[in-house]
């Protein structure tokens, strides 16, 4: 696997799990691990593995880490 693969893993486990947590504080969270992943690219990738769900609640958006490791859906067979 490549090693953005593993740099959008690494940045998705940043996220808590199972906790509802503001895009700006995600943002950090990803900056104190040191982590130089852009944002929307990470909640994009997980959105469609799977892994992470977003909602807008009174104006602010909000994302969760839904597995507790890093997850990919099987690909489809032909």
């Amino acid at each position: 696997m490549s090693a953005v693969t593993y740099a959008v893993d690494e940045a998705l486990m940043c996220l808590p799990y199972e906790e509802w947590i503001g895009l700006p504080a995600a943002a950090d969270r990803l900056r104190a691990a040191g982590l130089r992943c852009d944002l929307a690219n990470v909640v994009r990738t997980g959105r469609r593995r799977g892994v992470v769900r977003t909602r807008k609640l009174e104006g602010a958006q909000l994302v969760m880490r839904t597995h507790a490791a890093p997850y990919r859906p099987a690909a489809p067979s032909a």
